[in-house]
């Protein structure tokens, strides 16, 4: 292999990289707003459902206040560390000795979060207050 092949291998390589990390990066931006789009019903369900004359048992407008804001703002900071994220890959692909380095995992930690809305929600149901 020539050393034009070489270089020319680890340009598509490279650009190869680059797409995968705009891929992640919309992939973080449809999960974020799948997110926010949950909490926005959340809530707007909440406030509907509490206009029935019969309300729903443990059902008050704080409760679907919180839960629902809690996943919108779990969507938005997803989408903060989806764009931290890229950036730092893009950053770390444009230099001469670009070799793979770990990552925090930040889909874990959006899980965990997702995860502790979760279980709140469910205490509060199983709660009926």
């Amino acid at each position: 292999m020539t050393n034009r092949d070489a270089s020319l291998t680890n340009e598509l390589a490279r650009e190869r990289n680059r797409e995968a990390a705009d891929r992640t990066l919309l992939a973080w931006i449809r999960t974020s707003l799948a997110m926010i789009s949950v909490g926005f019903g959340i809530e707007r369900f909440g406030h509907a459902a509490l206009s029935f004359e019969d309300r729903l048992a443990g059902l008050s407008p704080f409760k679907t206040r919180v839960f629902g804001a809690s996943l919108i703002l779990i969507g938005l900071a997803a989408t903060l560390a989806g764009m931290w994220e890229h950036r730092l890959v893009l950053k770390a692909i444009a230099t001469d000795d670009y070799r793979y380095a770990e990552r925090p995992p930040i889909a874990r930690y959006m899980a965990m979060a997702i995860v502790a809305v979760g279980i709140g929600a469910l205490a509060v149901i199983l709660s009926g207050s």
